[in-house]
């Protein structure tokens, strides 16, 4: 069967529009041509590939494995294309970017570089902290300088560097404790009016807060600095943003050994897939300028690459120079319904789709251009700068709640615009599993590393790998409110814990159900149901998720919480309230958090690195010591450490199989719901 790439092409089209009709428009083509063209490459394959019924486009699993293909086809063509014709391209058109205060001065040097080397691209800059819309509406690409995590939108977040907040003053000013601090006058760095609560800490580790609202709060350094030289007080700000006044003499270190929080340095812009060539050079130019000049080291040669003076534009067909972000590079077609192939698309036809016919081995796929995209309900911060250090491979990090991150990937089902993924939950991983949407026969060259944990509960297609074993709840109960405490969950039907007690909703909180399947899997559904509704009769209070639950407990508004022995070990070892955890001789129920690749990666060869560098012991230590909360994980590998302050060694875990936890997942939820509302 020769199979026509123009069909394929087309195809993949039809599905970034999300229908016929979008196609129809984007491509300037007759919907009937489209259509027609469509049912030919059905007859083709002998599988029908879209879902027709109304208004909604869905395709169908032949539709998504040929979309998997189609997608892989045409980035190896644009990839040849760019790698081969970049010589000849001009880039033009206008890209929107939008700077935080503080890296203006090096987003300026970065675009210097790019109107430089490509005169025909136009560059609006704006300077301001505004957040990007969840719509996606506003500048291509977003710079930001931020602590803590931003919020959710439609954008990749694309971590660039990090810089430590540290103490300045003007010369002449002497501390020697942090509490002489707030007498000189504090200023600080941030975007939070009001923010009383400053955490400052040594390498060791040791904490120190100021409660106290700043006399000034800004983001805009220029000014902070001057109030610092003005003798206004003691500030604290980025160190990359004091450098040049510390070196002039203007400014001086104080409380050297101190620092705050670091302040993350991050780059948003649509998916890689989604740029052409203008947005992707000036996102990869900015990112690579701005953190050279972060972390204090010379800018690499040939960030930009530069047009030869006698390079001349040879391309069949170019993109709007109207509108940069615009991925129909090629709309003009050479026949009826044809998408428009340039030369080098129509000279590797033929090899491409061999290759994309070979993608269901991972070893033999070539990696597209551009980062590895993760997504992750974990880990927060501290990933980007340890595995790029480590295997200097380039990787944006997209993290949200575990809820969300389902949410977004079912709605990216039929175009994923993640790589790898990291979940706490690996029940999580035999649905996508089924769903057709991760890799599978992924053979790390490193999986001689797992420990008896991390074998126990390998997946045996190879379609996902355990990274840690957690508890999803333990009892974590008040000393001071709790005189008797409950040795096992049973317990909690006692008279004694009566509207006292709470855990988080299994239908919401992504460590919540498979506390609760573990019950019902041990137990048998029958005794499970009476005991879940002994504790409902005794006036179990649900809460949304684990956060509310254990701030109920702090309060006092609750004695006793079923919550998750991560967050129950940090509350322990916080101090701040006096509590004590209950861990069942007969077993806590767990959680195994894992790592996958999408069957439908461009980059099988950056995740498949990515999913090695998570069995290195080297980088679950790490991963364990980085994070107090997250890090509070049973190792999959050997010669991890675990933390010290994390549940104590030989601790007994009960994990609902995989099987059984998707299977009646939508029946134990709807009951726990309908008995929580009763």
């Amino acid at each position: 069967m020769s199979l026509n790439l123009n069909d394929l092409r087309l195809f993949f089209e039809i599905v970034e529009n999300r229908g016929i009709l979008r196609a129809a428009r984007a491509l300037g083509l007759p919907k009937s041509t489209i259509s027609r063209r469509l049912s030919g490459l059905e007859e083709q394959l002998k599988s029908r590939l879209v879902h027709r019924s109304g208004d909604v486009f869905a395709l169908t699993a032949a539709g998504e494995l040929t979309y998997a293909l189609a997608r892989r086809v045409v980035e190896a063509a644009r990839q040849a294309e760019e790698q081969l014709l970049s010589a000849h391209r001009q880039v033009t058109g206008q890209v929107v970017v939008s700077v935080s205060p503080m890296l203006a001065p090096d987003a300026a040097e970065a675009i210097a570089l790019l109107i430089r080397a490509h005169p025909g691209l136009a560059v609006h800059l704006e300077i301001t902290e505004r957040l990007p819309e969840a719509s996606g509406d506003g500048p291509d690409l977003y710079l930001r300088a931020h602590s803590g995590a931003l919020r959710d939108s439609a954008l990749i977040q694309r971590r660039v560097c990090r810089t430590p907040l540290i103490l300045v003053a003007s010369p002449g000013t002497q501390l020697s404790d942090p509490d002489e601090i707030l007498a000189q006058g504090f200023l600080a760095f941030g975007s939070e009016a009001g923010l009383t609560d400053w955490t400052l800490h040594t390498e060791e580790r040791t904490d120190f807060i100021l409660n106290s609202r700043p006399r000034v709060t800004s983001t805009d350094v220029v000014a902070l600095l001057a109030l610092a030289e003005a003798q206004a007080g003691v500030l604290l700000i980025p160190e990359a943003a004091a450098r040049a006044a510390l070196a002039e003499g203007r400014l001086t270190r104080v409380l050297p050994q101190w620092r705050g929080e670091a302040v993350a340095v991050t780059l948003l812009s649509p998916p890689r897939h989604a740029m052409n060539l203008g947005l992707r050079r000036a996102a990869d130019t900015i990112a690579a300028v701005v953190k050279a000049r972060i972390l204090g080291v010379p800018i690499a040669e040939g960030v930009v690459p530069e047009l030869r003076p006698d390079a001349v534009t040879m391309l069949s067909r170019g993109p709007r120079s109207d509108d940069v972000r615009l991925t129909l590079a090629c709309l003009a077609t050479d026949n009826e319904g044809d998408p428009a192939m340039t030369p080098i698309q129509k000279l590797i036809g033929s090899a491409a789709l061999g290759a994309a016919a070979s993608l269901a081995s991972p070893t033999l796929a070539q990696d597209a251009t551009g980062p590895l995209v993760l997504y992750t309900n974990d880990f927060e911060g501290v990933i980007t700068e340890r595995f790029e250090s480590d295997t200097g491979r380039e990787i944006d990090v997209v993290q949200m709640s575990g809820g969300e991150l389902l949410a977004r990937i079912a709605a990216e089902s039929a175009n994923p615009q993640w790589d790898a993924l990291i979940f706490n939950g690996s029940y999580t991983f035999e649905l996508l599993d089924r769903q057709g949407q991760l890799m599978r026969d992924v053979v790390p060259a490193n999986l001689d590393n797992l420990n008896e944990i991390g074998r126990s509960y390998l997946a045996e297609n190879g379609s996902w790998f355990p990274i840690g074993l957690a508890a999803s709840c333990v009892m974590l109960y008040r000393t001071d409110l709790v005189e008797t405490p409950p040795t096992q969950f049973a317990d909690l039907a006692d008279p004694r814990f009566e509207g006292m007690f709470g855990m988080a909703d299994p239908a919401v909180a992504a460590p919540a159900y498979p506390c609760v399947a573990a019950f019902f899997e041990m137990m048998g559904e029958d005794a499970a149901k009476e005991m879940f509704t002994s504790f409902f009769d005794n006036g179990m209070r649900v809460f949304r998720t684990n956060g509310p639950t254990g701030r109920a407990l702090a309060s006092g508004e609750i004695s006793l919480a079923l919550i998750t022995s991560q967050v129950a070990y940090t509350v322990l070892a916080d101090g701040e309230v006096p509590v004590n955890v209950v861990w069942p001789e007969t077993g806590a129920p767990g959680v195994v958090r894992g790592a996958a690749i999408s069957a439908a990666t461009a980059r099988p060869e950056a995740a498949q690195a990515f999913v090695e560098w998570l069995l290195e012991p080297a980088t679950q230590s790490y991963l364990a010591a980085s994070v107090p909360t997250d890090g509070k994980f049973e190792p999959t590998v050997t010669g991890a450490e675990p933390r010290a302050d994390g549940p104590p060694a030989g601790s007994r875990f009960v994990v609902a199989s995989d099987a059984f936890a998707v299977e009646h997942e939508a029946a134990i939820k709807t009951w726990f719901a309908d008995q929580a509302l009763n």
